[in-house]
């Protein structure tokens, strides 16, 4: 099986850089000129490629270290009862000691919605973080099985795709069709996994525009399909299970 690596953008002047600093691998490149945003764009570019295993990096993020994608490969290959697997990703701001703060260690449910282990940015001022935001201390650098995770810098196999197919007609523009893409997958029979295999994730321009009220409406309405699908389900809840042997 071999591997496509995509990346959708939205914005010429982000991609000059993004080759730059992915120049030695193959990254397939496609512009969303529809504006049908981030997912509905992986799902275009993972049909295009039905034979292959998709790896989606976003055009917004760096490499932490270099050989890093053969990293990934090497996760994948160890951890064959996996489907999905999740890498690290960290903001690029750090502290007086010269730590980054973490944007998703994996995904998980507070206080009945979905959230990330680690920290983030609030989106309405991106110069505050959040209370319980925490520090790369190496605290994630072990596998685990998580419930889900988010749809950027993840690898997926072909099996899990063909488990789920293309994400939900019945979510909109913005967030959660991840969410629920993963939790339809479990529910299938399949493991996500996070590795620790750093990203640096900027949060571009494209992120902002969930600022617009009409997007910031199709999130809450999402956040409550998602719900109302979920919330009763056993695979709506926490799970956070280290993995010691591959």
């Amino acid at each position: 099986m071999t591997v496509k690596i995509i990346t959708p953008y939205v914005y010429e002047q982000e991609i000059a850089q993004h080759k730059d600093m992915f120049w030695e691998l193959d990254v397939h490149y496609e512009q969303d000129e529809a504006g049908i945003g981030s997912d509905l764009m992986y799902q275009k570019m993972w049909n295009k490629y039905p034979e292959d295993d998709i790896f989606i990096l976003h055009a917004d993020m760096t490499p932490h270290h270099d050989n890093w994608f053969a990293e990934v490969l090497d996760y994948v290959k160890k951890y064959p009862e996996a489907g999905m697997f999740g890498c690290l990703l960290l903001y690029p701001a750090q502290n007086e000691q010269k730590q980054f703060y973490i944007q998703c260690a994996g995904g998980t449910f507070t206080n009945g919605n979905p959230d990330h282990f680690g920290s983030g940015l609030v989106l309405e001022n991106s110069s505050t973080f959040k209370n319980n935001l925490k520090l790369d201390t190496g605290q994630y650098d072990i596998v685990r099985e998580v419930a889900w995770t988010t749809f950027g810098g993840c690898y997926l196999r072909r099996s899990f795709l063909n488990t789920v197919g293309n994400f939900s007609p019945e979510y909109e523009w913005t967030y959660n069709r991840d969410v629920d893409y993963c939790l339809t997958a479990r529910e299938a029979g399949e493991q996500i996994y996070q590795i620790p295999i750093r990203l640096y994730h900027h949060e571009s321009r494209d992120n902002k525009r969930v600022k617009d009220q009409s997007k910031a409406n199709m999130e809450a309405r999402n956040l409550e399909t998602l719900k109302s699908k979920w919330a009763n389900s056993k695979f709506y809840k926490m799970l956070d299970k280290e993995i010691k042997n591959g």
